[in-house]
Order: C-alpha cells, then structure tokens, then sequence
C-alpha cells in the first residue's frame, strides 16, 4: 500500500482541485487514498452533521470513479470513538458523548453507539462500493475511561480492554462481510496489556510525526520522545527486543520505528503513517525539513518484507494548502519504490522537475519559514477539530494573559528572531523567481506564506510591544499599525484568493476568519483606542 490520506476535518475542497491532484497522486505512484469524510458528505444517518457544501452522494461517486479509474483504491474513513466533534456539538447526539461538557469522544459503554456507528458504516458501503478495507479511526481517544460506567469497567478489567473491546465490536460487522478494518495504532501502543483480544483481521496503522532516523529518541506512547537512556524499565521489558534488535550495547540505537516491529511480531499487518503536515506547523507553512526526512524514513519502513505499506497523512486543520506540502508529498511513494536511493537525489531530480535546475536555495528558503511562533500557529490562534468560529477577542485575551505571566519579553525575543528568518526566506524566493525560467506558481504560493509569516511577526512584536500597556502610542506608532493593518487587509484578500480555488465557500469563510479576525480586531483596538 501506498497512501495518500485526504482529510475534509477542515479543509472541504472543491471538485476540480481533488480532481487535479488525485490525477497529479495517480502520476507519481500513489496506488490508495484514504478518504476522511467527516461532515462533507450529505449523510441520512447523521443529517445534521452535513456541512452546507456537502457533496451529494451522487457527486462523491463520480470522485471515486474519477479516482478508482487512475488507479487510486478508495479506503473509507468514519471515526468511530475520538475526533466526533462534528456530531456530538449538535444536541441530538449528546448522549453518546463520554462526558456532558465535551463533544471530542464517543462513550465506548453506552449500548447505542455500536448500532448507530454500524448503520453508518452501511451507508458508507453503499457509497464506496466494494472496498477491501475500511478505517473506523479510534485515534486520541484521551479521554477514556472518563465517564462512570466506562471508568468502573476499566477498573475492573483495564482502559486496554475497555478500548479494544469497543474496537472489535465495531469492526465485526465488516470482518463478517469480508473487509478488513484499519485503526490508527496510537491507543492501543498507549493502552497495549490486552492486546491479545484484538482481532488480527485489522490492520494498524502506525504514525508518528515527530522522529527520524539518527535524532537519537523514539516515541514512547503516553511518555514522549525518549532518548535512550531514559527509557523505563517496563518499556524496555515490553518493547526492548523491537528497540534493539541487535542488542542494547553501548552505541547501538534504538530501532526508529520499532512500533511497526511490536506491532507486526504479533500478527498484525501494519501501515507506517508519515505526515505532510501535523500538529506543530504554522498555519501558512509547514516544517519542511522535518516532514521531509520523517516521510522519507518512515515511507521507506512500510515497505519491509513484514509490514503492509505506508500512507502519508495530510492533516487539514493545519490549514496551509497541498502546494505547500507537494515535495513531502511526492517524496512518499518515491522514497517507497527507491528505498536504496538517498534523500538528496530526490531533491536534485525534484528541482529539475519544477524548476529546471538544481536550485538548492530553493529547500533552505522552505527552511527559514519553518519555524512556527506566536499567532501563526492553531493552538496560539485557538481553533482546532471542532471547526467552530473562535471568539473575536481570542488574541486580546492571550495578550493579557501573557502579560499576567510575564512573559512578553521573552515572546517577543523569540518573534524578532522569527521575523529575521521570514524575511530571509522572502527574499530567497524573490531571487529565485527571477532567475528561475520555470516555478512561477510555485514561488508565488510560498512568497505569499512568507508574506504572510513576516506580516504576522510584525504585528505579533507591535502588539506586544503596545497593546498590554495603558501607555498612548506616539503618533509614529500609531501609522505603524495602521500600516501593518492595511498589509493584513491585502494578505487577506491575496490569501482569500489562493483559496477560494481550493475551498467550497463556507469553509473558505471560516478558514480565513480563523487566520486573520482575531488578530486584526486585536490590532484594530490597539490602534483605535489611543
């Protein structure tokens, strides 16, 4: 297998840009897309979870026979405990969240989850047609064990138990009409004393965003990045022979994906999952490098003779777009079908392909964008998977928070060390553009993430500058953010554009209301009141 995964959690995209890029997938050796539908779709089973720009049915079959014609095998994605936020919010189906005051998790113990999920996956079969295997999600399941019933089962059996038990329930229906189930391995490598009781008909797929090869740490779920000499005991004595196959000597490092090796020793077929864009990047730009060397290592991986193949994850709510990501995803399948062959070769042939020349400046200005910082991030900017408006005054409030902390001064050294790097990076882009005879969309797409990044900086240092102080700006201050504004009135309006040829109009509002609103109303009032 090797995957693409199409995320819909934010990013509803329009029909000719899917269309373009599952042909451009299809023509550099993606061989299955994971679809993840979410509320995208107009579904009888949950009705009021569809968006207003919901493809009809109708209209998504004719994607996936544009899709299955290239050569692209569909896998289904409905998730079926964590990341439900788009049916819990609506009141109908409260009652199947684990807890009254969330709406991120289903409860596993409550008797009419299962039928309700199993009535939704028919739907989704009777959309996709035959399909050899179908993903239930169960990823981030943070909170289980959290509501009564479901805590007082995991006391008496174990969250392992409580989690897996709900999984092969859900995952009997298909196995009984021959499609294997997929899960994201994430809970039950947290959560792994019962895995005996997992059905070996599902295939785990592995991910993990945040390693490469030779950074001297691997992921211990429920721990973190752990260097080696670090590592506990018991996670020695449950994952020590996939972590050293070799022995633990002195100057033997660990095995990186070492998961995938547990994970298949026990019977299972497993996926390594890589990412084009996860949680740490900037909503402009992702962090290049890291995803790079991370898909290249972990692409390469999946295709051992014991393990079942790679998909690249593309998580939407990031927000910065498919042509922003497109060397990562490229690297995927090439680094699956030229395991041999080192990094740097797919870098030369990647420039010579988009730019005519090897251009190497064009990766360190991909660089100096990569780093994220204040308000230029999804946790800084305050929205995430629940895809919901955020409150304009977010940023006037963590600005005040901030200042309560203490903490300006030191948010401030590290945004001026940001914005010396953005600008860098704009200004490679800028010479490249003009010394390059082929690339033109390319540049534009990344000088306006630059553009975008640089603006933000500046604005980020005069708020912190101005807006925690009573103090009335000087007359000099106030036409700078009167200048800053009008630039992030245009970036608006050039980033509004970009999009507006990926995004189906209600999403493409909010997802520019999420960059911009609560930043420009902060630096209004700064600007205004005094």
């Amino acid at each position: 297998m090797i995957g693409f995964h199409i995320d819909f959690n934010v990013h509803h995209f329009k029909r000719d840009y899917l269309e373009r890029w599952l042909t451009d997938l299809a023509g550099v050796g993606y061989d299955t897309i994971l679809w993840e539908l979410e509320d995208a779709v107009a579904w009888d089973t949950c009705p009021e979870c569809a968006s207003p720009d919901a493809y009809t049915k109708d209209e998504f079959r004719e994607l996936l026979a544009l899709s299955r014609g290239l050569g692209l095998e569909p896998v289904p994605l409905l998730q079926t405990i964590g990341h439900c936020e788009y049916v819990l919010r609506h009141g109908g189906y409260s009652h199947l969240a684990e807890t009254p005051d969330r709406v991120d998790q289903y409860c596993p113990r409550n008797p009419q989850l299962v039928p309700f999920l199993r009535d939704w996956i028919d739907e989704y079969l009777d959309l996709f047609g035959d399909v050899r295997y179908f993903h239930i999600g169960a990823d981030e399941a943070w909170q289980l064990g959290a509501c009564p019933e479901c805590k007082a089962y995991a006391e008496h059996h174990s969250l392992s138990q409580l989690y897996i038990d709900h999984v092969n329930a859900v995952c009997a229906g298909l196995i009984e009409r021959g499609v294997r189930p997929c899960i994201w391995a994430d809970m039950i490598l947290h959560h792994h004393e019962a895995l005996d009781r997992l059905s070996r008909k599902i295939v785990l797929f592995d991910w993990m965003y945040d390693i490469y090869r030779g950074n001297g740490k691997v992921c211990v779920w429920g721990q973190g990045l752990q260097r080696t000499e670090e590592l506990s005991p018991e996670t020695l004595a449950t994952f020590g022979q996939c972590l050293f196959p070799k022995g633990d000597e002195p100057a033997r490092e660990p095995e990186t994906f070492y998961t995938a090796d547990f994970l298949a020793a026990r019977g299972f077929d497993v996926v390594t999952c890589p990412a084009s864009a996860s949680g740490a990047d900037s909503v402009f730009a992702p962090r290049h490098w890291l995803h790079m060397i991370n898909t290249y290592d972990s692409a390469r991986k999946g295709q051992a003779d014991h393990l079942h193949g790679s998909v690249l994850t593309s998580w939407t709510v990031r927000i910065h777009p498919w042509e922003l990501q497109q060397a990562i995803i490229e690297l995927a399948p090439h680094a699956a079908n030229h395991p041999h062959e080192p990094i740097e070769q797919f870098e030369r042939d990647y420039l010579e392909r988009h730019l005519g020349a090897d251009r190497p400046e064009f990766w360190r200005a991909c660089g100096l964008l990569a780093k994220p910082g204040l308000f230029n991030n999804v946790r800084t900017l305050g929205f995430g998977k629940d895809a919901v408006p955020v409150p304009e005054d977010h940023v006037q409030q963590s600005l005040t928070r901030l200042a309560a902390e203490g903490r300006i001064e030191h948010e401030l050294a590290a945004v001026h060390d940001r914005l010396a790097e953005y600008r860098k990076g704009l200004d490679l882009f800028g010479a490249l553009a003009e010394s390059s005879d082929k690339g033109g969309p390319m540049f534009e797409t990344w000088s306006l993430a630059a553009r975008n990044l640089i603006n933000r900086a500046e604005i980020t240092a005069f708020l912190l500058t101005h807006a925690p102080t009573a103090r009335r700006l000087t007359p000099g201050a106030r036409q700078q953010g009167a200048d800053l504004l009008e630039q992030l009135h245009q970036l608006r309006a050039d980033t509004h554009a970009l999009y507006s040829g990926i995004l189906k109009p209600t999403r493409l509002k909010l997802v520019i209301d999420w960059l911009y609103r609560s930043v420009e109303h902060a630096l209004s009032r700064t600007v205004q009141a005094r």
